[in-house]
């Protein structure tokens, strides 16, 4: 039950091509980004991140918990839900801020959405190299020639997949890429032997080996290099009209973020006793993947080329978008 939970909870987290779409645009163009708006009087910030308890989008979930965001401004008030399209619902007004993929909201923006990144989430590219649990393979190396499972074209580990080839020095005819559609499909394709090998998040990675269903290998953030796994961003309505609340937020959520990195008795806490996870599970995910978010959000220049690099990969459309594009679209927080 613990593996079934956490893969379909993680299998929203793959990045589909054109993942926003002509959803996207009749919400933009029907909408204007109003619907739904709060009045400028209103202390309430609506968020929306893509998973609910996922380790990648820390900060608005560890700040309900610890119940922070009256620090950062008294009259400040915080609803947090979840949802896989997070930028369709910051696009209609029924949320203010959404945590998500940066390819998907330099996607969504693209097409039409009027937002911008105030900051990460999780600052590093977060997949984990994944074989059968009796595989003698001990990193990528080992696996020239075999074939690795994507959930889809264009998604995040159909990029990885692509790029570890690429810095291997590996050409199109020394490895296989089949897709298998979901975490649950990959997995009985490993099972069967039909695959050898995947790339995934931490948070599922970890919980299939718990089970005996994997074996995991590496992280391969290093050699993806630069990048973020997930931001924070905000329509440019509320940037606009509310610029120090969105800044208070976002002090907030980088303070619950760093609490929860710097306590690891207070994060287990957090995630086995509200979120329900596995203590063993918690431990490891507290380990490896909680030192990866960000404590201020800040995103370098070489961050920003490595997120146009994945979203050039992954999504299509937005083959045309440069560097200066994607700098237009970062508008720190601190700098607002």
């Amino acid at each position: 039950m613990l593996v079934r939970n956490v893969a379909r909870s993680a299998a929203t987290k793959s990045i589909r091509i054109g993942a926003v779409g002509a959803i996207l645009v009749l919400l933009v163009s029907g909408c204007g980004g109003s619907a739904g708006a709060n009045d400028k009087g209103s202390r309430e910030i609506r968020v929306i991140q893509s998973n609910k308890h996922d380790p990648t989008e820390l900060g608005a979930e560890a700040g309900e918990y610890l119940n922070i965001w009256s620090t950062c401004d008294p009259e400040m008030k915080v609803s947090v839900s979840a949802g896989e399209k997070v930028a369709e619902a910051v696009a209609a007004g029924s949320a203010d801020i959404g945590i998500a993929s940066p390819n998907r909201v330099i996607g969504a923006v693209s097409q039409g959405l009027d937002a911008s990144i105030i900051g990460a989430s999780m600052s590093a590219f977060d997949e984990y190299l994944v074989v059968r649990p009796d595989s003698s393979a001990t990193s990528f190396a080992d696996l020239k020639g075999k074939t690795f499972a994507i959930s889809s074209f264009g998604s995040a580990g159909d990029y990885a997949t692509q790029k570890l080839a690429q810095r291997a020095g590996w050409s199109d005819d020394e490895f296989k890429k089949v897709t298998m559609g979901s975490l649950d499909g990959i997995e009985a394709g490993l099972k069967s032997g039909t695959v050898d090998a995947f790339l995934w998040g931490g948070h599922a990675a970890f919980g299939l080996e718990m089970a005996g269903r994997a074996k995991v290998l590496e992280n391969v953030r290093d050699v993806v290099g630069p990048n973020a796994m997930t931001v924070v961003f905000a329509s440019n309505k509320m940037i606009n009209e509310r610029p120090e609340e969105v800044k208070a937020f976002a002090e907030c959520y980088y303070k619950a973020s760093a609490r929860i990195m710097d306590d690891e008795s207070l994060a287990t806490q957090m995630m086995v006793e509200d979120w329900g996870m596995d203590p063993k599970l918690a431990a490891r995910i507290i380990k490896e993947e909680i030192p990866m978010s960000s404590r201020d959000g800040k995103l370098t220049d070489d961050q920003l080329k490595g997120i146009l690099e994945a979203t050039h990969f992954t999504i299509k459309s937005a083959a045309s978008l440069t560097i200066a594009d994607v700098q237009s679209i970062y508008k720190y927080w601190q700098e607002l």
